[in-house]
């Protein structure tokens, strides 16, 4: 991947790290890669990071060069590789989205090294050459649907840095217990880790804690078996923030053991025994190429059984 860039009047007297940052969107810790390895040009020079920009100057950033040299990020370095299917929903040059199953962590952690979706990615991206992989969104153990991967470290940086550009939307369709009232609300307040916990959440009414804004819109009640299944859109993206703003309503995610077992709530897991929330949709404008992608993730088994 070759990124480009031509410097316009206003980058005049501009140093070229500053460019690359501001204007090419490369992280400070990649500029300092690339640097390292000779893989910025300008007008198909190395220079050094405070050359002074003049209006035309063209700045090359060769990621390429930079894959072929960069041995400091293989994948046998941080992965157990796993050679498993992957269900690919959408891939080109630069992404690589796939459908998660449950029972799966996003990443390796402590005590689980190998069984993760990380180390079967990692697995089929390096019989494309690439060295490492790139967590776009990532979701809990037990949560199905998708999840994005960026192909090199520039990729997963502009989902950050053109945030408002990208527009990424993610919905999730939720099964919580009991009948929700409202057909449609929106759910605005802060989460923040709760006491003496790693793990578990809160909402908080004062200043502490996270912004989160959560909307869902009821798509089916179930009086007879008490639940009701929602369709839910993040407009932030904070830990655990579905499962937090539900139980701020009253409400629970059917086979969530974990919250029930703090807030005393019995036979959650009677219906189904992980819990009911699955990504099933993201629209997002391409990074690269700007073209408008829409892509959903079929409901698993364990959740249409209840629809």
């Amino acid at each position: 991947m070759i990124i480009q860039y031509t410097a316009t009047k206003y980058d005049e007297n501009k140093k070229l790290k500053d460019i690359l940052y501001k204007r090419m969107y490369v992280s400070k810790e990649l500029i300092k890669k690339l640097k390292y390895l000779n893989c910025i040009f300008v007008n198909n020079t190395n220079e050094y990071m405070n050359y002074i920009i003049q209006e035309n100057d063209e700045i090359t950033v060769n990621l390429d060069k930079y894959n072929e040299l960069n041995d400091k990020e293989a994948f046998e370095d941080k992965f157990v590789l796993v050679d498993k299917p992957l269900d690919i929903l959408y891939e080109d040059e630069y992404l690589l989205i796939v459908n998660k199953p449950s029972n799966m962590p996003t990443h390796p952690s402590s005590d689980n090294y190998d069984n993760t979706l990380s180390n079967i990615v990692a697995s089929y991206l390096k019989k494309q050459g690439i060295k490492n992989i790139h967590i776009v969104t990532r979701l809990d153990k037990n949560t199905t649907g998708i999840c994005i991967f960026a192909k090199n470290e520039y990729i997963q940086e502009l989902f950050v840095r053109k945030k408002e550009d990208i527009a990424l939307k993610k919905e999730y369709i939720a099964i919580v217990n009991g009948i929700v009232e409202k057909d449609h609300d929106i759910i605005e307040k802060n989460i923040k880790r709760m006491d003496g916990t790693i793990i578990l959440r809160e909402t908080t009414s004062s200043t502490l804690g996270d912004y989160a804004k959560t909307e869902y819109t009821v798509l089916k009640r179930n009086k007879l078996k008490n639940y009701t299944i929602l369709n839910v859109l993040l407009h932030t993206g904070r830990t655990h923030q579905i499962r937090v703003h539900m139980i701020d309503i009253g409400h629970i995610l059917l086979g969530d053991t974990l919250y029930a077992k703090y807030y005393n709530i019995a036979n959650i897991d009677n219906l189904i025994d992980r819990q009911a929330l699955h990504a099933h949709k993201i629209s997002f404008y391409h990074p690269i190429t700007n073209e408008f992608i829409q892509i959903e993730a079929p409901l698993p088994d364990d959740m249409k059984k209840l629809g």
